[in-house]
């Protein structure tokens, strides 16, 4: 042990002479070399060899006449038992403390930027007045600089990227009576006495996406999130402040968003309302097409293709990920009243492209059918009010806010958001249900319409369940035994197998050997935190970063 502390002393005069580019010294007969202990670093580890021991050195203190530090011995344990020291140079003597006791040392070695060679000399005076100085055996302590660790954009977590809008982007045109109908105050009279008056006869509607893309991200290809506004089929326009704003969060993490305008209005008589929600998964269904064909032009991952929608956005949402031609509403095909729709991906534009939509994003959303859900494993994360009187969260009639009993005479029933997971979870599918107690419909905004704690909710909740559909389970540190104990030294491993990129840092400890995702460590006895630190990233360039402390 003794010797490890000497040795020290060798070591900080190698690191100087590195420090100056002198690459050898004296031979064993040398006086001494003198120099300034403040140039010494407190960043480096340095290891080697003594008696069949392995020796760690660190200098946690310098100044120009004084240097710090601790040693330990590394073996099997969890915890290092260090031991301080400290070197004072007075006059051309240089004095090496530790354990209560006190040497003058002269060093004898051969040095380089990555190894220091050499013997040292300790001073045992003989019979008190000659000075003798006893040499150790030739030794190597390598220089250990630890990795630096770099810290990556967190991707699809964080915002990092300021948005770039292409407003008015035609997708297609369909006959309709209008596709875009922005309101504010007027009442549900209002609106239905307006919309009367327009849909007396149908014309050609152009349809308009505005897509919204990270300024200046070098990823080729980055998941796509499509928004489709609510308003029953009736109102509501891209341009929503919500909308827009989930467009704009999600674009900054790192997604291509869109929010489309698509066909609305219908007659109060019969299946009119059926026929329009499913002209509203007709538009649907040609914006993504548009979208697919477009994938090098916009940016487009076309494996991660995602929608989302409140209230009859998340009906055409759920439909266009679930539902398949065979489940076509017998309402959107031939009869007595009403001519054929055509098939789900036969109007309003002619382009021919496949897809699937990797997951859903509901907000107080409904499907017809429970049925659907068996054509396609796309994950679902739903929101939904447990008093919501628009669309019921369970089985029932939409619109039941409005009197005189409306909703049952010309509407079907509908399964809200608790029988979709209910059925989601028995068919395996990922799902996640988030529901609000006694809260009503669109729960992410005020009385007043402005957006509330709610949209902030609902943000971060999409945020993180779409991060797992993108990358995967998040990269996290795993101690191995999970709970140290001090007869073996642990090993520590991330979950992340398909990473492109990964470092380690340590706090209160050392890290004594890597291997793939994997590191060995030693903790500190009397460090006072201690921190693994793991950075790395995705293939996509998607960081990610952990901690793992006790």
């Amino acid at each position: 042990m003794k010797r490890g502390i000497i040795t020290l002393f060798f070591l900080l005069i190698g690191i100087i002479f590195s420090n100056s580019a002198i690459s050898q010294v004296a031979n064993s007969g040398s006086p001494g070399i003198l120099f300034s202990l403040d140039k010494l670093s407190t960043e480096n580890f340095y290891k080697g060899k003594l008696n069949d021991s392995l020796y760690y050195i660190k200098f946690d203190k310098v100044e120009e006449d004084f240097a710090e530090g601790f040693y330990f011995v590394a073996n099997n344990s969890v915890f290092a038992e260090t031991h301080e020291f400290s070197i004072n140079k007075k006059k051309k003597t240089y004095f090496v403390k530790f354990d209560e006791q006190t040497f003058e040392i002269k060093p004898d070695f051969i040095i380089s930027n990555e190894n220091i060679i050499g013997k040292y000399g300790v001073n045992d005076k003989f019979i008190k007045l000659f000075n003798r100085f006893r040499w150790s055996d030739y030794f190597e302590f390598k220089i250990e600089t630890p990795e630096p660790l770099p810290k990556f954009p967190i991707r699809y977590k964080k915002p990092i990227f300021e948005v770039e809008i292409q407003k008015e982007v035609s997708y297609g045109k369909a006959e309709g009576y209008w596709e875009s109908y922005p309101v504010e105050t007027e009442t549900y009279l209002e609106i239905i006495e307006k919309g009367l008056l327009s849909t007396v006869s149908k014309k050609e509607l152009n349809l308009t996406m505005d897509i919204y893309t990270p300024k200046g991200d070098t990823v080729k290809h980055r998941p796509l999130i499509m928004f489709i506004h609510g308003g029953g089929f009736y109102i509501g326009d891209k341009k929503t402040e919500a909308m827009v704003e989930w467009c704009k969060y999600f674009a900054s993490l790192g997604y291509v968003t869109v929010s489309i305008n698509y066909r609305l209005g219908y007659k109060l008589v019969g299946q009119s309302v059926e026929r329009a929600g499913y002209r509203g998964l007709q538009d649907a269904h040609a914006a993504m097409r548009f979208l697919v064909k477009n994938k090098d032009k916009y940016g487009i991952n076309t494996d991660l293709l995602f929608v989302g929608g409140s209230s009859a956005g998340g009906v055409t949402s759920l439909n266009l990920a679930f539902m398949r031609n065979k489940n076509r509403p017998e309402s959107s095909k031939k009869s007595l009243f009403y001519t054929d729709l055509g098939n789900i991906e036969s109007s309003s534009n002619s382009i021919k492209a496949n897809f699937k939509i990797a997951a859903v994003i509901n907000m107080w959303g409904a499907v017809n059918d429970l049925k659907i859900l068996e054509n396609s494993n796309t994950s679902i994360i739903s929101f939904h009010g447990d008093a919501d009187k628009v669309v019921p969260i369970d089985y029932d009639y939409p619109f039941q806010d409005i009197k005189g009993n409306f909703s049952s005479v010309i509407l079907e029933k509908m399964y809200g958001s608790l029988p979709i997971h209910i059925r989601a979870k028995e068919l395996g599918l990922r799902e996640e249900l988030h529901i609000f107690e006694s809260a009503g419909h669109s729960l992410h905004v005020d009385v007043d319409d402005n957006l509330n704690e709610n949209f902030d909710f609902i943000s971060e909740e999409v945020r993180d369940f779409l991060y797992e559909e993108v990358v995967g389970k998040e990269c996290k540190i795993i101690s191995n035994p999970a709970t140290p104990f001090n007869r073996a030294m642990p090993f520590y491993e991330t979950t992340c197998t398909h990473y492109k990129e990964i470092h380690w840092a340590i706090e209160g400890g050392i890290i004594t050997g890597k291997k793939s995702n994997q590191v060995r460590v030693i903790w500190f006895d009397k460090a006072t935190e201690h921190k693994l630190i793991l950075s790395g990233c995705y293939e996509d360039g998607a960081g990610f970063y952990d901690v793992y402390e006790f």
